[in-house]
């Protein structure tokens, strides 16, 4: 999988966050999201964004909060479990 060319994961994953937080963001990437809001409610809603981005279905063992904390664990997860290329 691939994401849209000119774009970054990262970049790719902070838009999701924007359209979640209903917001632009300017986190680092190393910035833990639940302590700028992210809580359950919009984890889930990341989760179905980010399925839907790159054509893929988490498993529910990935379905951890902590792998949604920071920009940099989303990356790794999709990059490493999923194969989606940055």
């Amino acid at each position: 999988m691939t994401i849209p060319q000119f774009s970054t994961l990262e970049q790719v994953i902070s838009k999701k966050l924007s359209e979640v937080f209903n917001r632009e963001v300017n986190f680092d990437y190393e910035t833990d999201l639940r302590n700028e809001g992210l809580d359950s409610i919009k984890t889930i809603e990341l989760i179905v964004n980010l399925e839907v981005e790159f054509n893929i279905q988490i498993d529910d063992q990935d379905l951890l909060i902590e792998n949604f904390s920071r920009v940099t664990k989303i990356k790794k997860l999709l990059s490493e479990k999923y194969g989606v290329l940055p």
